[in-house]
């Protein structure tokens, strides 16, 4: 339904572009509203920072409006391995998974994160911290390709742990590999939950990497199959929530003159 977009990394920073907005008072699916921006001008509103929610909070003076799409969507097909050298992966490597039946779940619109037990995959929240970790370890003088830390940490602490002491979160390229993880982890006589290297991430429409967040408090909140697109409300003070992208609701686009 929507592009695929990939981000660079999975803690990414934001390059300030000067963005001038333009809300539209016309009430649109999240994919009609990304297609007219796009004639129109240059994409659905990217917001990068509290500044340009300001700038942005200046062009609706309508007490009546509530909610307007803004670029931001819940990507359901973009996982992604954190380690990204492309050598690693020979062709097709890169989507080798074991998810349970029913897939990845999407519990509260906030499974971004994967962790194994018992040698199958779920998605859970990044924050979690009731996980611990493989690590993958490709330097020449490594005594152990994969190394299992009984750490509990969540996601990014995981990542952080192993990209420092090792090379990454391990990455899974076929059934071989994913055997001798887990005969790693019944050496150490337990099927432990353990976070791997595969995530996912919201994309923005214009494919910018800003990592800036403005989320209603209890947001994001919406879960299942379907994706959720993001909307700023202004009857609170720009804050962000994820919608239905079936929705038909006004809008802001920008152009980067």
């Amino acid at each position: 339904m929507f592009p695929l977009i990939l981000l660079s990394g999975f803690i990414t920073f934001a390059s300030s572009v000067p963005h001038h907005y333009v809300f539209v008072n016309e009430s649109m699916t999240w994919a009609e509203a990304q297609r007219y921006c796009r004639e129109k001008y240059t994409d659905l509103a990217t917001i990068e920072n509290e500044q340009q929610t300001v700038q942005l909070m200046d062009k609706v003076n309508d007490d009546s409006i509530d909610l307007a799409w803004i670029g931001l969507y819940d990507d359901l097909n973009s996982w992604k391995w954190t380690l990204e050298d492309s050598d690693f992966f020979k062709v097709g490597e890169k989507n080798f998974r074991n998810w349970y039946d029913q897939g990845p779940g999407n519990s509260g619109g906030q499974s971004l994160c994967v962790y194994m037990n018992n040698g199958i995959w779920y998605a859970a929240s990044c924050s979690n911290s009731f996980y611990l970790m493989v690590c993958y370890d490709g330097r020449q003088n490594a005594s152990a390709s994969y190394v299992f830390v009984y750490q509990y940490q969540t996601w990014t602490e995981a990542q952080s742990y192993c990209r420092e002491h090792h090379t990454d979160l391990v990455s899974i390229r076929n059934e071989t590999e994913h055997q001798k993880i887990q005969d790693l982890l019944k050496n150490n006589y337990h099927y432990y939950y353990v976070w791997i290297g595969l995530y996912r991430t919201r994309s923005w429409s214009d494919q910018s990497n800003s990592s800036f967040s403005n989320w209603r408090a209890g947001q994001p909140d919406n879960a299942g199959n379907s994706e959720y697109c993001t909307a700023v409300s202004f009857s609170e003070s720009g804050n962000w929530t994820d919608e239905n992208c079936n929705t038909a609701l006004p809008f802001i686009c920008y152009s980067g003159e």
